[in-house]
């Protein structure tokens, strides 16, 4: 069994994929493998990086595209490490960010995220403010600061991915924080690194599809979103939040209230949550939407 396993889930991104492949292979550590999942590319992966001739690197080719979710968990049945990275194809992993999580937090915790520096339409590379001290991330942390998406330095052992479940595969995003919902209602012991274990790309021209989260419109981001509410009620005080957010803007004003109505322990702070979001974005949102979910 290899020791990790480094996997990078690609759509239609050939001129940002090699990027992201050339770091992932800076990255690997000696007994590791490099998985490219192609989610039914228009050209092949394989194809983009037919002059690459690592042989820790294998390609699964999906011929039919069943969003990112299926794909990702494709990707963690074919992939064969004790420790799986992840990798969006736009990004590029720290070369040495590997290394430091074999070395020691993922002998001792189920799985980890870290720090970003983000780069805007190739601009210089901004480092986020780190969440915490790099070190265990305590359970009593405010939720918000818990949570992460796998183009964040995302790790998790094999045995805990397995025992956790695939990722759902009812939403079109927001799979990512689902899945950690779920680690976190179980307990699981995450790994915080403060100095970024990833750069993030932001790009916005047409070379390539932007990524998924941009290509959604609002309404079905409030229905993503509103599907992992209703599977973490014990969690709505931040999640509560981020779907009254994407309702304002969908201008879905009823859903908002009917949300609202379900909630008790933390209803004064979603009421107060409501407010502001629809404010923020001005009074004619709410003649705008009526019902569209």
């Amino acid at each position: 069994m290899p020791s990790h396993s480094i996997i990078i889930l690609t759509k239609d991104r050939p001129s940002l994929l090699p990027r992201a492949v050339a770091s992932a292979e800076r990255s690997l550590v000696a007994g590791g493998e490099l998985l490219i999942v192609d989610d039914a590319s228009t050209r092949p992966a394989s194809e983009v990086l037919h002059e690459r001739t690592d042989a820790s690197m294998r390609f699964l080719r999906r011929e039919v595209s069943s969003g990112i979710s299926a794909a990702r968990n494709a990707g963690i049945a074919a992939s064969r490490g004790a420790v799986i990275f992840f990798l969006d194809d736009d990004d590029e992993l720290a070369p040495e960010y590997v290394r430091e999580i074999l070395s020691g937090p993922a002998r001792s915790f189920d799985y980890g995220f870290s720090a970003c520096a983000v780069v805007t339409d190739g601009g210089q590379p901004k480092v986020k403010r780190p969440r915490f001290a790099t070190g265990p991330v305590s359970s009593s942390a405010p939720l918000r600061k818990q949570l992460c998406g796998t183009g964040m330095g995302f790790w998790i052992r094999r045995e805990v991915a397995e025992a956790t479940g695939p990722f759902t595969t009812a939403i079109s995003m927001n799979e990512d924080t689902d899945y950690v919902c779920r680690l976190i209602e179980q307990g699981r012991r995450a790994w915080y690194s403060a100095r970024p274990g990833v750069t993030v790309h932001q790009h916005f021209g047409p070379q390539d599809l932007p990524n998924i989260t941009a290509r959604l419109d609002a309404l079905e981001r409030a229905r993503a979103m509103l599907h992992v509410c209703d599977r973490f009620p014990s969690m709505a005080g931040h999640l509560g939040r981020s779907y009254l957010r994407h309702c304002a803007k969908a201008g879905l004003f009823d859903d908002s209230v009917s949300y609202l109505r379900r909630q008790r322990n933390v209803r004064l702070r979603l009421a107060l949550s409501l407010y502001f979001h629809f404010k923020r974005l001005g009074y004619w949102v709410l003649a705008a939407g009526r019902p569209r979910s």
